[in-house]
């Protein structure tokens, strides 16, 4: 197997900024979409929760 290890894998902390810096460039990929678009939708499903969440899609 190549890559991270399933057990390393989730506990990288230089991983976490660069999730969050991958997320950064999708989303101003589409800044200029019209919201909801399926792909940014599944970015943001693990913040479903969040009162900022649109309900609407």
């Amino acid at each position: 197997m190549t890559g991270c290890s399933e057990r390393t894998h989730g506990t990288d902390p230089a991983r976490v900024p660069r999730e969050v810096e991958a997320k950064r460039r999708i989303l101003a990929r589409h800044a200029r979409d019209s919201w909801p678009r399926h792909d940014l939708r599944d970015l943001a499903s693990p913040s479903t929760n969040h009162p900022d969440f649109p309900i609407a899609a």
